[in-house]
């Protein structure tokens, strides 16, 4: 068979496995889930399984089960006290007068009514952002859009239901054989290429184990981090930092993207909550202490936390990373963000492995 008719089979392979994708992509979602997750309790999983009772080794199926309710545990711990200080925040919010609020600040909205009509293209003397800033917040935080927020949250309670269910007895069997997703993937692959297809699964999974728990702990020290900064520095009540502070690690999970968005939705809650009284600050301290609190914590997560999980993890330059994320950012959007780094990584071993001829293919992989 000639190069050019291999290329071609390879293409219309490829083309389906694509297809079956998109066509499967609910199952597909959840076996991921289910990767990610047993490659987060295999850690456990191992350090169970050298533990002896006398002559006995502990039980893989039992330490896969310990493992999984573990994860189930902290999720479910999370969600019992971050609910209930979420609920509070958003019935607090949605109580607040808006044009009162921002009656306060009317002088700094002038002055950049005034600069906004001056120098925008496009934008008159009839423009008032006073009122439009009113609109956008007083939509956004109001009771009705709370009540829709909960009401399409209680729509897809059944669909999570199923979905976790799903996902815990896919991982389980993940987390008790360890080799079992390896193992299914392999079989895509034709006997000739399973040592390549070997070698580049083991390699997937050593880079992978690294960079999701590397993100785990990034997003518990960002959370962290946060929290403790908006109480001790901004001042805001607890209730309202620990939501902040877990919006903040949530969101870390998107690089350079999301560090941004929960800073600015975390500084316009302070300064709404400044300017109905909730907190003891004046406008300009608020917001001067709530994003040194935002930028201090991002910079110790920049200089000590994400160089070692999205450089050294999975072993590619930073500015390669950025690119990348640019990249699937603008395909995917938010959800192709979150998976740039972890498909990057998949493609670049399976290309050392199997396209290791080419230049390129070698510099981008030389690292691996």
């Amino acid at each position: 068979m000639n190069k050019l008719a291999r290329y071609i089979i390879i293409a219309v392979v490829a083309a389906f496995i694509a297809f079956a994708a998109w066509f499967f992509s609910n199952i597909l979602a959840y076996v991921i889930i289910s990767v990610v997750l047993s490659i987060l309790g295999k850690p456990l999983v191992r350090a169970l399984g050298r533990v002896r009772i006398g002559q006995y080794r502990f039980p893989r199926t039992l330490a896969a089960a310990i493992a999984l309710l573990g994860m189930w545990g902290v999720l479910i711990a999370c969600f019992y006290f971050l609910l209930p200080a979420v609920v509070n925040l958003l019935n607090h919010l949605s109580n607040i007068n808006i044009n009162q609020a921002l009656s306060d600040v009317g002088q700094w909205l002038d002055t950049a009514q005034e600069w906004l009509v001056r120098h925008v293209p496009g934008i008159d003397a009839s423009f008032s952002l006073r009122d439009t800033l009113a609109g956008e917040l007083t939509s956004l935080f109001s009771k009705t859009a709370v009540l829709t927020m909960f009401g399409s949250v209680t729509n897809t309670l059944i669909g999570f239901i199923v979905g976790a269910f799903v996902v815990s007895f896919i991982t389980f069997f993940f987390l008790r054989e360890e080799d079992l997703f390896m193992q299914g993937v392999l079989l895509l692959f034709p006997a000739r290429h399973e040592a390549n297809a070997t070698a580049a699964l083991t390699a997937v999974n050593r880079l992978l184990s690294r960079y999701f728990i590397g993100l785990a702990i990034d997003m518990c020290c960002m959370m962290t981090l946060v929290t403790n900064g908006l109480v001790l520095v901004a001042g805001l009540p607890f209730e309202v930092a620990i939501v902040l502070g877990a919006l903040a690690g949530i969101l870390n999970v998107i690089p350079y993207i999301g560090a941004i968005v929960s800073a600015l939705t975390g500084i316009v809650i302070g300064l709404l909550m400044s300017l109905e009284g909730a907190v003891p600050s004046d406008v300009v301290p608020m917001i001067v202490k709530m994003a040194s609190v935002y930028i201090g914590a991002q910079a110790l997560d920049a200089a000590v936390l994400q160089p070692f999980i999205y450089s050294k993890s999975v072993r590619t330059h930073p500015l390669e990373i950025f690119l990348v994320i640019l990249i699937a950012g603008s395909i995917g959007g938010i959800v192709g963000m979150l998976v740039a780094i972890p498909a990057y990584t998949v493609l670049r071993v399976f290309a050392k492995q199997f396209f290791n001829q080419f230049k390129l293919v070698q510099r981008l992989t030389k690292t691996i």
